[in-house]
């Protein structure tokens, strides 16, 4: 990845060993001083009111949320089919997911900890093009509670990573490529969501891990990706 500015502030931004303590007590900090003093836009004119849609689409969204109460029951090997092909290729080559000029610079892993199926305890990669997966690492001797600091009761059935792979955009977007590289990504995170409400499943998303250490289990350590996003997913 070259040097940009959006590069400086992936790298400030990153959580180690070494900052993460001073990061959980930043916002220990806030949520003790914060006092929901929320500004809102307030115009002088009338509130023009709409009418509500009522339809499929609109009781899927509604069930939408992080949870934070779950189970230890298994997914079962179709669940995970119908999660991965939230990111499928469809019949013209584009996919599921929508990209500027069709790069899909993002790419789906998965940590697969409580399945129905005989990759359990394998972490794999999403080939969108066949919908098929590609065995990376197994997960013997990853911590997983530590390396993605996810302080729960119950391990997840999987835990889903979204991986930026910059050098497919830098050249075109150059500078330009971090705010896509955002928008991106929440494409990819809406369609898990929805497919996940759709299983009756419950997740949470977060963005703090150790960048590093992930990119290890990936295989990919001392490549420029960058990891985005990831989701532990449960019943």
């Amino acid at each position: 990845m070259k040097n940009s500015l959006f590069n400086l502030f992936w790298q400030n931004s990153k959580l180690t060993d070494h900052n993460y303590l001073n990061f959980i007590k930043w916002l220990e900090e806030y949520w003790r001083t914060e006092n929901n003093s929320m500004s809102y836009l307030v115009y002088p004119t009338e509130d023009l009111l709409l009418k509500r849609p009522n339809d499929k689409l609109i009781k899927i969204m509604k069930k939408r949320k992080s949870d934070r109460v779950f189970s230890d029951k298994k997914i079962t090997e179709k669940q995970l089919w119908s999660l991965f092909y939230s990111f499928s290729q469809k019949e013209d080559f584009t996919r599921l997911v929508p990209s500027w000029w069709w790069i899909y610079p993002i790419e789906v892993f998965a940590f697969l900890l409580n399945v129905k199926w005989n990759l359990n305890k394998k972490i794999v990669y999403y080939n969108s093009d066949n919908h098929s997966l590609s065995i990376v690492n197994n997960i013997d001797n990853i911590d997983i509670q530590k390396d993605f600091w996810l302080l729960l009761e119950w391990e997840p059935s999987a835990i889903f990573v979204f991986v930026w792979f910059p050098d497919r955009v830098i050249q075109k977007y150059s500078e330009r490529w971090g705010r896509f590289l955002l928008i991106e990504t929440w494409h990819y995170a809406q369609n898990l969501w929805l497919r996940l409400v759709q299983e009756k499943m419950k997740w949470v998303e977060a963005g703090w891990l150790k960048d590093d250490k992930i990119k290890e289990y990936l295989k990919l350590n001392g490549s420029s990706i960058v990891i985005t996003l990831w989701f532990a997913v449960w019943f």
